[in-house]
């Protein structure tokens, strides 16, 4: 069976029903009904932090929690995410699996999130 969620495009207002997403599909697209926007190209120019590194978390559950971030963020209309990813083996994990997700086309493109060597900027749209 499959979630459906609602989204309301940014251009128009109209709400529209949208499938769960999956880490396969990303970026997700869908255009709008109304007025033939991409709704998942729409964004609202915020930016969502998560700690992926902080809680005792393994390579294993940190890489787990960059997938979770990825989809709130595609489903939500946050233009950029944040992660806290300290400054040791979880960030060289998820500085290499962020490439692998890049040449994909799942985000952008990914920054230092400058003087702060510990946070990883990724534009999703």
């Amino acid at each position: 069976m499959t979630a459906h969620l609602q989204r309301r495009c940014r251009a128009c207002g109209f709400p529209q029903d949208t499938a769960a997403l999956s880490l396969d599909a990303l970026p997700p697209r869908l255009i709008c009904l109304k007025c033939d926007a991409n709704l998942y190209a729409q964004h609202d120019g915020s930016c969502r932090t998560y700690d992926i590194a902080h809680s005792h978390e393994t390579v294993a559950r940190a890489l787990r929690k960059l997938d979770t971030a990825l989809l709130e963020g595609w489903g939500s209309h946050a233009a950029t995410l944040r992660l806290v990813v300290g400054g040791g083996t979880i960030r060289r994990e998820i500085l290499g699996q962020l490439t692998y997700y890049q040449r994909l086309g799942r985000l952008l493109a990914f920054t230092e999130d400058s003087p702060n060597r510990g946070a990883i900027l990724l534009r999703l749209r």
